[in-house]
């Protein structure tokens, strides 16, 4: 018994000597192909950036192109930012319905907060990987275990901006400093917003109306969507990272009771 606890104690003290840094590294190249996709540089050399204007068409869930729906909606999403877009939506009027048509101009972009606090979070768990020095030796699970549980946690709050979007309430809609930028802005009894769900960018378009007590009541909604690839590639790259930091956390969890208390 003895001799296999010191094999254990052995394989741990290898693991924190030598595997502990390999992972890491497999985690910074992971957060890098990452960053790759958002606006941000984290000392990323600006032409491996993939960073791109996007025209994209968003459609019904159904994915049917017009099928039934009564909103037509293409924009140009460039990193955290709709730069450019055109909706057109049929309103109803007294007893009529028409046609009503707004835009966001490119001088003045709808921001998606979603991918910036993603951004914002794996710059910090990038962060949390420049601090450790290339020569640094771990010497206790314990010590690897603040690192990764401080990586885990910045990993899963950005995977979450963008696989979790938080409902906001009508009145955080119509108030929002987007729905200024639109021109013309939309009728009074009508509100809109983009937020990103996984690989998603979604547009929902609300009618509401004053009730009696002076709330804001939603009579309708409907939604248009579209898969854009480096979302789903952005969320994959966070899960894969997070993989990569649970793993190695697992197998230093289990040698950890056989660890030489010094």
């Amino acid at each position: 018994m003895e001799e296999e606890a010191e094999v254990l104690r052995k394989e741990l003290k290898w693991i924190l000597e030598d595997q502990v840094h390999k992972v890491l590294q497999e985690v910074q190249h992971t957060l890098q192909e990452c960053s790759r996709r958002f606006p941000i540089r984290c000392g990323l050399d600006e032409n491996k950036s993939l960073v791109v204007p996007h025209r994209i068409l968003l459609s019904s869930p159904n994915n049917i192109i017009g099928g039934g729906s009564t909103i037509k909606c293409v924009v140009t999403l460039l990193g955290d930012s709709i730069c450019d877009a055109d909706i057109n939506f049929k309103h109803k009027q007294a007893k009529d319905h028409h046609n009503f048509k707004t835009t966001i101009n490119p001088e003045v972009s709808w921001k998606l907060q979603q991918i910036q606090d993603a951004g914002n979070y794996l710059v910090k768990a990038m962060f949390s990987l420049n601090q450790i020095d290339k020569d640094h030796v771990f010497h206790s699970a314990k010590e690897v275990f603040l690192l990764l549980d401080e990586l885990i946690s910045s990993l899963n709050q950005g995977r979450s901006c963008l696989a979790y979007p938080k409902r906001k309430s009508i009145e955080d809609i119509i108030y929002s400093r987007n729905m200024q930028i639109l021109v013309p802005p939309v009728p009074n009894d009508t509100a809109l917003s983009f937020y990103i769900h996984s690989s998603k960018l979604i547009m929902s378009l609300y009618s509401i109306n004053m009730s009696s007590q002076g709330r804001t009541e939603i009579t309708s909604r409907q939604q248009i969507e579209c898969t854009v690839q480096w979302l789903n590639e952005a969320v994959m790259l966070f899960t894969l990272a997070l993989q990569q930091c649970q793993q190695l956390r697992d197998k230093i969890s289990i040698l950890k009771q056989y660890e030489e208390v010094s």
